[in-house]
């Protein structure tokens, strides 16, 4: 590919610098071949994207402080934090079908942890962020094998973001797990995202610097090309950032109803699936905090105007 179109891509990214020998190594992840690289560098047009359908579910135990969602290309998943102290329900996994119809669940009251935040799904297990105190929790899809780790500093310390551990999610370019902490709305914003591998008991070995910071992390997803997808219940905005080098490429507004008690959570990415006959690939859960009746949720689909880019 001739330098310019180089240049031109790397310049999508914040690097304007003239002559790039280190590419691939240079950057914080990238995937094996420059033509995955210079793909990674498209823009994912967020100001484009819409919102082409969106579900309410009503007083389900499972819509009950709901918070993240994932699949496994056949079925949904989505954690509920409901507190086993106040009803009967407990904190659980549950699986779906496409058209949400309920499947199975899988409860983890036992794991000790008092808070069940955002999942995602690589390779055939399902990885959630627990806190109170903070441990990474994994489980098959089937439900048949679990196990709990905690995070960790890269020589077997405490992990870098200590007790918050609000969303989980694996760079399918290199298999390490990602997190942050949470950032409250009268922090600081946000601007490190801490990567821990599965294979090493999970310590802490890369950190992603984030050009633009934000607060109120509630889930966060990779895409395929690069793009870590961040969902905030500040800005009210899905919010994407480039694995290569942090950089920040736009946002998409989340409609939130303001006062409602509405709380933006978890998302995920699911190419290949419609609703109400349209396409939509980034998939977001908005909790509406009702008492003294139970939680409802709407979960809100978005067209991307180009999938490949995502």
């Amino acid at each position: 590919m001739p330098s310019l179109s180089l240049k031109a891509a790397l310049a999508q990214i914040g690097e304007n610098g003239p002559n790039y020998p280190w590419i691939r190594r240079g950057f914080h992840s990238s995937p094996s071949s420059l033509k995955d690289i210079l793909k990674a560098m498209q823009s994912p047009q967020l100001a484009q994207w819409q919102k082409t359908s969106e579900s309410e579910h009503a007083n389900h135990d499972w819509t009950e402080e709901c918070q993240g969602v994932t699949h496994d290309g056949q079925h949904w998943y989505i954690s509920s934090n409901k507190d086993p102290i106040i009803s009967s329900a407990k904190r659980r996994i549950y699986k779906f079908t496409p058209g949400m119809q309920q499947v199975d669940y899988f409860g983890v009251d036992f794991i000790g942890s008092d808070h069940l935040g955002g999942i995602d799904h690589y390779k055939g297990r399902i990885y959630a962020a627990l806190e109170q105190p903070a441990k990474v929790m994994w489980v098959t899809t089937d439900f048949q094998s679990s196990g709990t780790d905690t995070l960790k500093s890269s020589s077997g310390g405490s992990s870098p973001q200590g007790s918050s551990f609000p969303w989980c999610a694996v760079n399918p370019w290199n298999g390490l797990l990602y997190s942050s902490k949470f950032g409250s709305a009268d922090g600081a914003p946000i601007k490190e995202i801490f990567a821990y591998d599965p294979a090493d008991g999970f310590k802490h070995k890369k950190t992603l610097k984030l050009k633009s910071g934000l607060k109120r992390i509630q889930g966060g997803v990779f895409s395929n090309n690069g793009h870590l997808l961040l969902a905030s219940d500040h800005t009210l905005d899905i919010r994407c950032y480039s694995a290569l080098n942090g950089a920040f490429r736009g946002s998409a507004a989340i409609q939130v109803d303001p006062g409602s008690g509405e709380e933006v959570e978890g998302l995920t990415i699911w190419k290949g699936i419609s609703f109400d006959g349209t396409p939509a690939e980034v998939h977001v859960i908005l909790l509406d905090n009702d008492f003294p009746s139970g939680d409802d949720i709407y979960f809100k689909h978005y067209s991307v105007p180009d999938p490949d880019k995502l």
